[in-house]
């Protein structure tokens, strides 16, 4: 690819062909032609019958169907209906969730620019942006999207919101100078990229790239290739599948060898029998029991503000075993908030945390008057062009987010807005640029009846033109130590990461014309403000909860490191001995080396996209099942490529939702969590309900192997068989998918990526219990067989129910005692056994 960003932008236009007046109709219609229109390819859609198709892939449903057409052989309509309508029901309860999950992303989607300014042989037109050109030349204004990559050749202080493809929380303010080759994306200041918006000023660009060949086209080509990964539960339920088939096959070979050998029924009714018993041992509930819990599950997340797409996503958010994180809007408000102030030779904290307008001042413990500092939030209010508004209760900045936290400074300390415009109305502005990195406004100071400059931006160019300083309410000049000790506090707030601006004024004579040269020179210094991007109040408390639970957490970011840093030490993420990497750290690094030191890095800053991917990559290599967060573009390839991808519902883009298994309605940190602790507990209620389940038919096939090896007859007939499949079995296990939460269960490590889904203990457990509840039916059928045969198998059948009873109340924990379960804390356990 070009490296447009190192050219100048005569070059630029002359590589291309094109003018600053555009190309002619003629070449704009060749070039259509020779490169296409200027859209992503899209994949496959996803329709109502690909989602009712995707729910039969799966190990328990196929074993599902195959019991119900045993049953029709059996000629069993009864046993053929019940399973047949579980069938349906599963089928119906997944399609359901997922379908209805597919209609709330595809709500949320808003689509990319649908028209695009452009200049064709000087004359300005509106033209659908998928008939962009490379070459052709764009007007860019304030609330744009921007249609192509494009080099830009002009600007009128431009800047581009690039979060969704950088994860930049500040805008970027353009630049039209060349920039050095190795730049990186978020560096680019010369470019503006697909699908990005125009937060302030105008541009003139010409078109680099179109289509698939843009920055945006080669994330959409990344995740196309991506394969979407299996979860955890859907590939240990495939075993667990097989494993049951491979049990029933050899069942219904070895019954029937045996009981052909012992005659123990003739040759067709042991063919009935074995294929009774086979029915028996496959457990026809436990398919809609994992998807019951399942939908469950994921109506009480959706209620927490976790959407999940994909059910099984439910289930996976508790086999998590690291958080792969973007920083802003996630780990933090992606709302800007001053947190200090310098004026009047103290060190101000401000409180209150986002754009919420509550906070006071303090010096030191004491809470002190806004008063103090009315010159100060004056200038900061009035030089500012944002707007706090309140959409819901939630209040929003409308522009660009650094001035929006002056505002709310303001309204902190209750500036009264009405008396400041109408006493100090604005005359003129000089905008922001990148070489002066400040703004100023004239004003007409109406009390003391002279005309002002208010002046707010970068600290070290500020103060090069100040030559005086406010000091306790008098102006008088500003002396060298005064300049390094302001330095010295700059710095300071700087080390913290904070983003600083200085704020200073001066009274200016009457003029016809105000520029730069004659307004921003000899300037009264007045401040300090000090702010960042600040953590959500409950991601510390969060993440203490993932390190209890055995969780990593790890922030990769496109922000600065000394950023990411800094919020990662507040929110008690950082220890002694992890690793603060770069993307050009990456770049560096070899697979192997990444992969020897990803268990101890934190902090990814600076990150592309395809290197969040590497990362994704390297810790599956290390057996972890990774959550993935991000909200933007450049985030939706890892997305896909992690075991559970979560976009986020409020600043997330289309591309985002689309890839991801679930969605953040609230873009919290903190929900992540709740949603992990739900996770663990549909695990924990399938495997309950499997360990049930598998004990009973381990009993049922124990009494009557065991009878047929001993030449006893037959102690069950094939109707108990069944009816015993339906009526103890399987409504008992479904009344254990309402078993509450367990305690402790957020502070067990995350289990095994690769353990079984009957574990050996478990597994031990199920053998244990099918050898009891045999043995004892078949003691109890022995008592009677030589009397009454059919008396016999009433009282095996009952022996095995009320053993089964008994199984079904040990199932109820996985973990404690019996001694601490409410026995009437499950009233659906107690109806269905």
């Amino acid at each position: 690819m070009n490296k447009y960003h190192a050219l100048e932008a005569a070059e630029v236009l002359k590589l291309l062909g094109s003018t600053e007046a555009g190309l002619s109709k003629r070449e704009a219609e060749g070039r259509l032609l020779a490169y296409g229109y200027n859209e992503l390819e899209k994949g496959k859609g996803v329709t109502a019958l690909s989602i009712f198709l995707d729910q039969f892939k799966n190990g328990l449903i196929v074993m599902l169907v195959f019991a119900g057409l045993l049953s029709l052989v059996l000629r069993e309509r009864v046993e053929a209906a019940a399973i047949f309508s579980i069938l349906l029901l599963n089928t119906f309860l997944g399609f359901i969730q997922e379908f209805r999950a597919e209609k709330a992303m595809e709500a949320l989607e808003k689509t990319a620019a649908p028209t695009a300014n452009v200049l064709r042989e000087g004359q300005e037109l509106k033209i659908p942006a998928k008939d962009v050109v490379p070459g052709d030349i764009l007007l860019l204004e304030a609330g744009d999207i921007v249609p192509a990559d494009s080099r830009i050749i002009d600007v009128s202080y431009l800047q581009i919101d690039e979060a969704s493809l950088t994860g930049e929380s500040v805008p970027s303010k353009k630049v039209f100078e060349k920039l050095p080759p190795e730049s990186s994306i978020a560096d680019q200041e010369n470019m503006a990229f697909m699908g990005t918006v125009v937060t302030y000023g105008k541009g003139k660009v010409v078109v680099t790239a179109t289509g698939m060949k843009t920055e945006l086209g080669g994330i959409a080509r990344s995740i196309q290739s991506t394969r979407e990964v299996q979860t955890p539960l859907q590939s240990r339920f495939a075993q667990l599948a097989k494993q049951i088939g491979a049990v029933a096959g050899f069942l219904i070979i070895t019954v029937f060898v045996v009981g052909i050998l012992n005659r123990a029924l003739s040759v067709g009714k042991m063919v009935l029998f074995a294929l009774a018993l086979t029915v028996s041992t496959i457990p026809n509930s436990l398919p809609v029991i994992v998807t019951v819990s399942l939908a469950m599950g994921a109506k009480r997340l959706a209620k927490k503000n976790m959407l999940i797409k994909k059910l099984p996503a439910a289930e996976s958010l508790g086999a998590a075993t690291i958080i792969c994180s973007d920083k802003t809007g996630t780990i933090t408000k992606n709302e800007m908030t001053i947190t200090d102030i310098f004026f009047d030779d103290q060190v101000i904290r401000v409180s209150g945390s986002g754009y919420e307008p509550k906070g006071n001042l303090y010096v030191g413990h004491k809470q002190i008057s806004p008063k103090k500092l009315e010159l100060l939030m004056r200038i900061g209010y009035l030089c500012n062009n944002a707007q706090l508004v309140e959409k819901q209760g939630r209040f929003e900045v409308i522009g660009d987010p650094t001035e929006g936290s002056l505002i709310v400074l303001g309204e902190k300390c209750s500036l009264d807005k009405a008396y400041l415009h109408n006493h100090f109305p604005l005359i003129e502005e000089l905008p922001f640029d990148s070489e002066r990195k400040r703004m100023t406004v004239i004003v007409r100071n109406k009390i003391r009846k002279r005309t002002e400059a208010y002046v707010k931006g970068a600290p070290e160019l500020l103060l090069r033109v100040c030559d005086r300083v406010v000091e306790k309410g008098r102006v008088r000049r500003l002396t060298r130590s005064d300049r390094e000790k302001l330095l010295r506090v700059y710095n300071s707030f700087a080390e913290r990461a904070l983003r600083v601006l200085a704020i200073a004024y001066r009274e200016l004579p009457e003029t016809k014309r105000y520029t730069v040269k004659n307004v921003e020179r000899s300037l009264v210094f007045v401040g300090l403000v000090g702010m960042i991007d600040p953590p959500r109040q409950e991601v510390k408390h969060a993440v203490a909860q993932c390190q209890e639970a055995g969780i990593r957490v790890m922030i990769i970011t496109g922000d600065h490191a000394v950023t990411t840093e800094a919020i990662a030490r507040e929110i008690g993420l950082l220890k002694g001995g992890d690793l603060v990497l770069t993307g050009d750290d990456l770049n560096r690094m070899g697979d192997d080396e990444l992969e020897e030191k990803i268990e101890n890095v934190r902090i990814i800053a600076r990150a592309l996209p395809i290197q969040k991917s590497r990362v994704v990559d390297a810790l599956k290599k290390k057996g972890h099942v990774v959550a993935m967060t991000g909200d933007g573009v450049n985030d939706a390839p890892a997305l896909k490529k992690a075991d559970i991808g979560i976009a986020m519902g409020i600043n997330g883009t289309a591309v985002a939702k689309e890839v991801s298994k679930a969605m953040l309605v609230d873009d919290n940190f903190a929900t992540i969590v709740k949603a992990i602790r739900e996770g663990r507990n549909i695990y924990d209620k399938m495997i309950k309900s499997a360990k049930y389940l598998l004990s009973c038919n381990a009993g049922e096939i124990t009494s009557v192997f065991a009878a047929i090896m001993m030449r006893f007859p037959l102690p069950l007939l094939p109707l108990q068989l069944l009816l015993m499949n339906i009526l103890t079995d399987d409504l008992p296990a479904l009344g254990l998918g309402f078993e509450s939460i367990e305690e402790g269960i957020m502070k067990r490590p995350p289990r095994d990526p690769k353990e079984k889904p009957i574990s050996n203990r478990i597994f031990l457990s199920i053998i244990v219990f099918g050898l009891i509840m045999g043995a004892g039916t078949l003691f109890m059928f022995s008592r009677y067989k030589d009397f009454n045969l059919s008396k016999a198998q009433t009282v095996a059948f009952t022996s095995l129910v009320m053993f089964q009873m008994f199984a079904v109340l040990s199932s109820r924990s996985l973990h404690p005692s019996l001694k601490k379960l409410n026995p009437l804390s499950n009233l659906w356990l107690l109806g269905g056994g």
